[in-house]
């Protein structure tokens, strides 16, 4: 009897040995620039996603900016990517990169909102948005939603810099060599990518008008006009509050990631832990309620998953924001 309850226990053992483990759900997404300070988020919630949830694991395929992450998610290259709102509505819309309606596009999640921030060097006889008219200028990095963004800005209130088109880390030498004499990034302050900047040659960042954001808000609804204030991250030259544009950040998927993982996601982005996870790698998201953000900034529809999520909670979704 001993033998034969021995003999059971080892087969047992075998057949648990032999038993397929729970596959690993393996996901990439699209990141920005690394020399962005949204790339350290990426990098940080993927992280904690990755180690939160179970049996998924998330990595980062750095592609350059929204337009680029969002078109390689719509060529199922990728499974969720780096969202800003003027990307998502072109995408929506069928506009411009994109070639048709991106039917299948979902929110995942707004993370901060996106003022646009014009710098200038401090040196410079640059003191206005109009002053910018011949001058050397970079309007984001090459393939971001953020140089996509700055041109539509400039045709809507006539004005024409001589446009240096350049990935982001090239921008920023061509600005400490004094090949262009200022660059535009998008995001709250304080923001590395300008703290680099300025510690090689100090800034400025100009204000727009009343007149100038009008036209923009106008021209482009995705826009709003904001105060922003720079605090003493970048110098006294570049102190004090301004006014400006914004769009808001995210993170997009499609209809392709399963409900579960979706609702998954928010659960963990939502809550006080993801606050603080998100807020460890970039400090300007202590500031933020992304519920809230996700709800005001979002353009695509929210995924199934994270809409039962916020469901769950009680959050007040827009139909607008409610797939058919």
């Amino acid at each position: 009897m001993k033998r034969n309850t021995t003999l059971l226990l080892a087969c047992g053992l075998v057949a648990a040995l032999a038993a397929p483990a729970t596959a690993q759900q393996r996901l990439t997404m699209g990141g920005t620039h690394s020399s962005s300070s949204f790339y350290a988020y990426q990098v940080g919630i993927s992280n904690y996603l990755s180690n939160t949830i179970d049996d998924i694991s998330i990595n980062i395929s750095e592609l350059g900016g929204a337009e680029v992450s969002t078109e390689a998610l719509l060529r199922d290259e990728i499974d969720m990517g780096i969202a800003v709102t003027s990307s998502d509505f072109a995408a929506v819309e069928g506009e411009a990169p994109f070639s048709a309606p991106a039917d299948t596009l979902r929110t995942l999640f707004f993370f901060a909102p996106l003022p646009l921030n014009f710098v200038v060097a401090a040196d410079s006889e640059v003191e206005s948005i109009a002053d910018l008219a011949g001058v050397s200028f970079n309007p984001g990095g090459r393939g971001t939603s953020t140089e996509a963004q700055v041109e539509n800005i400039f045709a809507s209130i006539e004005i024409e810099p001589e446009l240096m088109i350049a990935e982001g880390n090239d921008a920023l030498e061509a600005y400490q060599n004094r090949n262009i004499q200022g660059f535009v990034k998008g995001g709250l302050h304080p923001d590395g990518y300008i703290q680099q900047a300025h510690s090689s040659r100090p800034i400025r960042i100009l204000s727009f008008d009343a007149d100038q954001v009008s036209a923009v808000t106008e021209a482009f609804p995705y826009f709003s006009g904001t105060t922003t204030d720079a605090g003493d991250n970048y110098g006294d030259a570049a102190s004090g509050s301004y006014e400006t544009i914004q769009t808001a950040i995210g993170i997009n998927t499609t209809t392709n990631l399963d409900e579960e993982t979706a609702y998954q996601i928010a659960k963990a982005v939502f809550s006080e832990e993801g606050k603080q996870a998100a807020t460890d790698v970039y400090p300007p998201a202590a500031q933020v309620d992304a519920v809230e953000l996700t709800l005001s900034a979002a353009v695509a529809p929210l995924h199934a998953g994270v809409v039962r999520y916020l469901e769950e909670i009680g959050a007040d979704i827009p139909d607008r924001l409610i797939a058919e």
